[in-house]
């Protein structure tokens, strides 16, 4: 019964949500993963989701350009239900929450001059580890 209810949450919930994507996926917790803007993972054995829920800000120095500070990128994700914010080279660029951390590895693509990027194509790379 109790996989039923939960096959029936998930299944509502890719519903709903149709922009949105819920993926399973089997890294261990301690293995990087790769997670994309709007995506949400699902870490089975843990019974724990992340989500890239937003790109709160993308100033960071395109990579053609002499700048003279490198800038920040800044994403909010969430896991299971609490948000954290997480940057690319400001802190914080991990966050404990409940009995994990979670740590913002990398984001791309990287910005260029003249170059617009859609949020539907970032990536942040994160580590979540146990604390």
């Amino acid at each position: 019964m109790k996989k039923i209810l939960i096959s029936a949450l998930v299944t509502s919930f890719l519903i709903l949500g149709c922009q949105d994507s819920v993926i399973t996926v089997n890294p261990e917790i301690g293995e990087t993963f790769k997670i994309k803007y709007g995506e949400s993972l699902v870490f089975q054995d843990e019974q724990i989701s992340v989500r890239f829920d937003e790109l709160a800000e993308d100033s960071r120095c395109p990579d053609d350009v002499a700048c003279v500070w490198a800038g920040n990128a800044r994403i909010i994700i969430q896991l299971n239900d609490l948000e954290a914010d997480l940057n690319t080279y400001s802190d914080p660029k991990e966050a404990n929450i409940s009995q994990y951390n979670v740590k913002l590895l990398s984001l791309s693509p990287y910005p260029k001059a003249e170059e617009n990027i859609n949020k539907e194509d970032y990536t942040a790379e994160l580590l979540v580890t146990m604390n």
